[in-house]
Formats: C-alpha cells, structure tokens, sequence
C-alpha cells in the first residue's frame, strides 16, 4: 500500500491553468481571478445564496457560540459566534467528479 501526499490547488495554480486555456497572459489570468473571488465575496456579504448554475451553491450559515474542548490538556474554551459559507456542489459537477 502507498500513501500519496496530499497537494494543495493554489490560487496560482488556477491563475495559470486559465492563462493557458485562454491564452491570455498570467497577470491577467491573475486579476481575473482575483476579481472573481473579490464578487463572489460581496455577493456573499449581501445575499445568503448564491446560486451558479451547473457549479453549486454558495449559502451563508450563522454560527452560535458554543463550548469547545482541547482534546490535549482538556481545557474548556468558549467559540465564539460567526459567520461561514457553506458550498454543495450541483448535480452535474458531482456527475462529472464521479466519472
């Protein structure tokens, strides 16, 4: 049995996989993608759903604040209230993945 190393997709990464596919210079690639993140951000700060068609969703969940426990030394910490986006991908991409 082997075990893989587990590698990461940076942002680079898809800076320059959409240069190459659109053959457009890397520093544009960049700000397009930079641009893309930075939109879907605000909608995100606006909107509780936002919806991709053929992509996913991306949904805005509140979190309560509650009790967490180091499971080393266990000591009791509080966590506190926030906010976090949860993304379910569409049927197609889960379609495409498994294939």
């Amino acid at each position: 049995m082997t075990i893989s190393k587990r590698t990461n997709t940076t942002k680079k990464d898809i800076a320059n996989n959409i240069s190459k596919n659109l053959g457009i210079p890397k520093t544009y690639a960049e700000k397009i993608l930079n641009d893309t993140i930075g939109i879907l951000t605000q909608m995100c700060k606006l909107n509780t759903i936002i919806k991709i068609k053929n992509f996913g969703t991306f949904k805005k969940l509140h979190k309560h604040k509650r009790i967490g426990r180091n499971p080393k030394n266990k000591k009791v910490y509080e966590i506190k209230e926030r906010k976090i986006i949860s993304f379910k991908q569409s049927i197609r991409i889960r379609n495409k993945i498994n294939q």
